[in-house]
This record gives structure tokens, sequence and C-alpha cells, in this order.
């Protein structure tokens, strides 16, 4: 289990290649067993919008930083990587905390950090998918929309209501 040794602050990620770079090493290593087609130029197409800059309000790419070190990462995108779902939009993807880190509240402080930039973008509801942690986002309030497989691997496509309930409309 990961331990704190500071603040962990959420921020934008710095348009740095080297840290994309060392980010993309934990995004291919933790997804390896469970979609061992995603690679190394996967997620380079996944991080460019973010690395030339962008013109609309999305990607978004927060890193957690302790003590000026990435040690994490998530984004908030349009659309997924799933073809067949295009009426959810927008997603957090690509949540990774750096493996020494995990178990410490860096990815709580992060997915904490996309849901309060989703208000501040005036998102109503959010998606994501995940392979293994559907027991954690149940734990914090997130509906299971659907099961589905996706590149082999089990998955489960998660929903948050983030205005006032009055306001949703059901799906």
């Amino acid at each position: 289990m990961g331990v704190p040794t500071g603040e962990i602050e959420a921020r934008y990620l710095p348009l740095d290649r080297m840290l994309v770079e060392r980010i993309i090493e934990w995004q291919v290593d933790h997804y390896r067993d469970a979609f061992p087609s995603f690679d190394h130029d996967d997620w380079i197409d996944f991080y460019g919008p973010h690395m030339r800059g962008q013109d609309g309000p999305l990607p978004v790419v927060l890193g957690a930083f302790d003590n000026g070190r990435c040690i994490g990462t998530v984004s908030l995108v349009e659309r997924d990587d799933l073809d067949d779902v295009d009426d959810y939009t927008p997603w957090i993807a690509a949540m990774i905390v750096d493996p020494a880190r995990r178990g410490a509240g860096v990815g709580t402080a992060l997915l904490n950090a996309a849901l309060g930039r989703c208000r501040d973008l005036h998102f109503g509801r959010v998606y994501l998918w995940t392979h293994d942690q559907t027991d954690w986002y149940r734990r914090l309030g997130w509906i299971e929309v659907e099961s589905k497989v996706f590149r082999t691997t089990p998955i489960t496509i998660f929903r948050l209501d983030l205005g006032p309930v009055s306001a949703q409309i059901a799906t």
C-alpha cells in the first residue's frame, strides 16, 4: 500500500513529453494482461490531443503531484474506446496511479479532481468503464449501466449523476 509523503495536488498535466512517456509506461504495464493489444502507439494516440494542445474543453488530462513529482493521472474525454456507446459522454478515462503509490488515496484525489472539472464544464452526468475496479466504483456511488466485452475482456460501464437529481433524465 502506498504512503503519502506530502500534500497531493491535482492539476493539469504539463506538456512534458518525458512525463507523458512515463505515464504511458504505467498504462501499458497496467493494461497488459487484460488488453494485450493496447500498446505504446495507442497511448500516444490517446494523449496526442493533450500534447498538441486543444481547441475545446475536452480532452482534459489531470495529474496528481506530490512534492512536484507526478504520481498519477486521469483524463476527461468526449468519447472513449468503445465503438457502440455513442450515447454516453463525457468519459473519465485512463486513470492510473504510480504503482508505488497505489492505496494512498491518489486515485480518489484524481477522481474528485476530474469530477470537479465535469461540474465546472456543466456536465450533469459522466461515464467510465473498468475491467478491475467495479467494487470500488460501486462503493463511491457510481451506477452500473451495462456489462460488455471489450477486446475479449469483460468490462462494466458506470455512470455518475452530478447535477440535481430532479434535473436528471433517467436512461
